[in-house]
């Protein structure tokens, strides 16, 4: 039998110091992560340790309305909140009915942004698309208040080759992005932010031709393991996207918060975004990467972005996104 005893976790397979000083950007405020996901106010003091640590002060979060006043309470304004369904409902009964109510919940908590998760496997649990009326009663109801929108449409390219290669069971990406590039458009202009760099890294000139025709359209660099693997590989082109895009990009983590995980596993995740955005470090990851196989695990190339880039991912574009919502970031 393998001794497993000194198997190193997969949050640092690379044994890194996770503690060590790391000397902050040089960003003027508050940094900003836009996208995140604090389930818990008991997982708090951890991440909040490690966020301090890296530097990380403002938090945007999805996670249960029940947890939002206990995290409000302590943390104050430290932590805003992205208004999402109860996740363990989605596609039962009544689900929709619920999300309605808790749309109007967070927003009288002071949320001023819903998002839609909108992958290929979420759509065929929720029966629920980007063309269906179901999907357009509740946009209608963020839109009446005024809401930013968050979606999280496509996936890993990796998985549209393999869990998702059934096109006539989960559709093709091409079609997901028609679909998203209509309401997109329908929205007249009401800001809305595509998750995890608009669900496609791996396609940059989809990337540039969304933002090219929807000026209302802004994406958010979150997802560490997916980010490090797609980024890396390509990064002189990325580095141009991102300073040719420097005003419509959002930086977030895609941190998730969980009772066995500690200031290790979300130090792991801080560590290898500041890194990837602000040095031109190359060299292995620490987080292991379940889609790769172990003798393939990606290397990080840092995009060392201009420190004018790095003041607008980091804080500038959250404050004026925000603005549009009424929403001013201390």
């Amino acid at each position: 039998m393998d001794d497993i005893s000194h198997k190193p976790p997969e949050h640092n397979r690379t044994g890194q110091n996770l503690r060590a000083p790391m000397p902050r950007p040089k960003v003027r405020g508050r940094m900003i992560d836009f996208h995140c996901h604090l389930l818990n106010a008991s997982h708090a003091d951890a991440w909040f340790a490690a966020a301090d640590h890296f530097g990380f002060a403002t938090f945007f979060s999805m996670g249960p309305l029940e947890e939002a006043i206990r995290l409000k309470r302590v943390w104050g304004d430290r932590i805003h909140f992205t208004a999402v369904p109860a996740w363990r409902e989605i596609g039962s009964m009544g689900w929709i009915d619920d999300w309605l109510r808790r749309i109007e919940s967070f927003y009288n908590l002071g949320c001023r942004i819903a998002k839609f998760h909108m992958a290929p496997g979420t759509l065929i649990r929720t029966m629920m698309s980007f063309d269906s009326p179901v999907f357009q009663r509740v946009l209608k109801e963020m839109l009446d208040r005024k809401m930013i929108i968050m979606s999280h449409v496509g996936d890993p390219e990796l998985w549209y080759q393999t869990k998702y290669a059934d096109t006539t069971k989960f559709g093709s990406r091409d079609l997901h992005y028609q679909l998203w590039a209509t309401v997109l458009e329908a929205v007249n202009g009401n800001p809305w932010v595509g998750a995890h760099l608009g669900g496609n890294p791996e396609d940059l000139h989809r990337l540039q031709a969304l933002l090219d025709r929807f000026p209302n359209l802004w994406l958010d660099c979150s997802a560490t393991r997916w980010m490090q693997r797609e980024v890396s590989v390509r990064r002189d082109a990325m580095r141009e996207f991102f300073i040719r895009n420097q005003d419509r990009i959002l930086f977030g983590s895609d941190q998730v918060s969980g009772d066995d995980r500690s200031f290790d596993f979300y130090a792991s995740r801080f560590w290898v975004h500041r890194k990837l955005w602000e040095t031109a470090f190359v060299g292995d990851s620490p987080i292991a990467d379940p889609d790769l196989p172990p003798d393939n695990q990606p290397t990080l190339r840092g995009l060392c972005l201009p420190d004018p880039v790095l003041q607008k991912l980091y804080r500038e574009n959250a404050v004026r996104l925000m603005a549009n919502a009424n929403v001013q970031l201390s």
